[in-house]
Parts: structure tokens; sequence; C-alpha cells
């Protein structure tokens, strides 16, 4: 379930407006300005899987072959584990040439490597997509970025959190000072966000391979400033 939660402004000033309404007159204007936040906690629900399969030979084209064959092999994998083709990609090929420094830069052969990312849409996919990636022979494996499906409509709830309680502090302050506030004359709203955790495979891979394991909650916060008119 969606937790909102406040976090308390730690500073927030009163502000004098003075603005001419006439040259024989001025209007001042009394106002308060706040900072409030809204967090919303939730669990992700999917994930980013970073994997490379590499290949060295004197010939490039023969380990483009054996890298292509290892792709081939593990997109078969991703079939079988029910992941759609929309969710991966595959197409970035790198080719670079490896010389021997110590001999005159003499050219050794060519190192091949192809990378693959997959958004899992079934976190308990993901040991199995690991496993399944080191026996068919990916060499590298990189960081598991969990995120969320539903992430524009925790950032609302967020936004809407962090005014409601911008709205709040400043009642409470105007009470304090024997006034209320009126209408909204000003808001911006910011970017908040705590980082989506970014974890290591082989870690994520113990805590992720049983359902008794969750994955446990992340934030998302939005942040605004608001400025509102102060009535006796």
């Amino acid at each position: 379930m969606t937790t909102l939660s406040r976090l308390t402004l730690l500073t927030l000033t009163f502000f004098v407006f003075a603005s001419p309404v006439n040259a024989d007159s001025q209007s001042t204007q009394r106002y308060i300005e706040v900072t409030g936040q809204g967090i919303v906690n939730e669990t992700p629900d999917i994930a980013w899987v970073s994997l490379t399969f590499t290949q060295q030979d004197e010939q490039a084209q023969r380990a483009k072959v054996t890298v292509d064959k290892q792709v081939d092999d593990f997109l078969n994998l991703t079939t079988k584990l029910g992941i759609a083709k929309k969710h991966i990609q595959a197409a970035r090929l790198n080719i670079y040439p490896e010389y021997d420094h110590k001999n005159n830069r003499q050219l050794m052969g060519y190192r091949v490597s192809r990378d693959v990312k997959v958004k899992l849409h079934n976190l308990l996919n993901y040991p199995k997509l690991l496993e399944g990636a080191v026996e068919i022979g990916a060499s590298h494996t990189g960081q598991l970025q969990l995120d969320f499906s539903n992430r524009k409509m925790l950032e609302n709830q967020a936004l809407e959190a962090a005014f409601k309680d911008a709205h709040q502090q400043a009642a409470l302050l105007a009470k304090s000072s024997g006034d209320a506030i009126g209408e909204t004359l000003w808001i911006q709203a910011s970017g908040n966000d705590r980082p989506v955790p970014q974890m290591r495979m082989a870690v994520m891979a113990e805590s992720m391979g049983d359902a008794r394991y969750p994955t446990g909650e992340m934030s998302l916060s939005r942040q605004v400033q608001a400025r509102f008119a102060l009535t006796d």
C-alpha cells in the first residue's frame, strides 16, 4: 500500500510585498512562503538487467559469430521465460582491435562484444535469467536497476502530498501569528527523487531467488514551494 509522509520544513519565512497602486497611494500585500515535501513509499515491480557477451579471436568475423550464437541462445531463454521482445535491447555491437604493446603494437586479434539489456516485469524470473546467461557465456553481469511501472502516478501522488504539506505548514504558522491564509499566490514544484537502487546482480540473486525474500519499499519524493496570501 502506498504510504504518504511529510517532512518538516526547516525554515519558513514571512514576507512583506509592496506594489504601487497609483501615483498617490500604495497597497501592501502580506504573504507567507513555505516549502512542502511529499514522499511516496512503494515496492518496485520492474527491473532492468544489463549483460555483456564477449569473445576474443584473431578474426573479428569468427568472434562475432560466437557472440551472435550466445546472444541467440540468450534470446531463446528470454522467450521461454515469457519476456516480450519489446523489452529486450540487443542491438549494440562493439569490435575492438587488440595489440601487443610490448611488441611494437603488433595486432593480436579482435575483441567482439554485444550488450544486452532486459526489462523484467516478473522479478522472480531474475535468478533464472542470470543463471542461464552465465551458462550461455555472459562475460559481464552489470547492475540491476529497480523501478516502478506506475512511476508517473506515484510522482503525482508525491506532488499532491507536497502541496498539502506546504498548505498545512502555512496555515499553522499564520494561525500562530494571529493571521489566516488566503489564496495561493505562487507555486513551484521541483523533483527530489531518492535514487532508485542499482545493485550488483550476484547480490540481488541471493535476495530474489525466492518469493520469501522481498525487495522492500523504495521512495519517490517531490518538493513544492508555495506563497499564500495572509489575511487578518
